[in-house]
């Protein structure tokens, strides 16, 4: 998914959706959160997960997609949810952040177009934040997931010939 042209404050009233903040909307838990959508590849429904014996935390297992090796990434622990066993009908994101990795979500909703003043920054403590922003949309507040917080980094490796 293309990334939408960033404006400046002091655009003009017809560059309102240039400025705007495309995200997927999607359920984790019984809670919703939003992924910036410049980040994800595409959506895929949850397919068969290899176990990757001694994970680091929050991996799930890998995934052989169209050739590459990537890891599934579960962001529920560090939400505070408990994880619930895999199920058909839930949805893995292809990410692309500092390395490729797959998010596994409950339920890939739908896409938001969300104006700047309706974004509110979070102040984060020690350690790379979840979430970075707030969106405020419809009388909901969603937490705005960081791609690069939950990217888990080089895993995998590919062989070298």
């Amino acid at each position: 998914m293309a990334e939408e042209p960033q404006g400046t404050a002091s655009a003009a009233p017809h560059d309102a959706h240039a400025e705007a903040s495309q995200l997927l909307l999607a359920r984790v838990g019984d809670s919703t959160y939003a992924v910036p959508t410049a980040a994800v590849e595409r959506i895929l429904r949850m397919a068969a997960l290899s176990p990757l014996p001694d994970a680091p935390p929050g991996i799930v297992g890998v995934l052989n997609l169209q050739g590459t090796v990537l890891p599934v990434v579960d962001p529920r622990p560090r939400l505070g949810i408990p994880s619930p066993a895999v199920d058909a009908e839930q949805h893995l994101l292809v990410m692309s952040a500092g390395t490729r990795y797959l998010l596994w979500v409950d339920r890939a909703e739908r896409i938001v177009l969300v104006p700047p003043r309706q974004l509110q920054a979070v102040e984060g403590g020690a350690g790379p934040a979840v979430a970075l922003s707030l969106a405020n949309l419809e009388g909901e507040v969603f937490p705005v997931l960081s791609p690069e917080a939950l990217d888990p980094g080089p895993i995998v490796r590919a062989s070298e010939a």
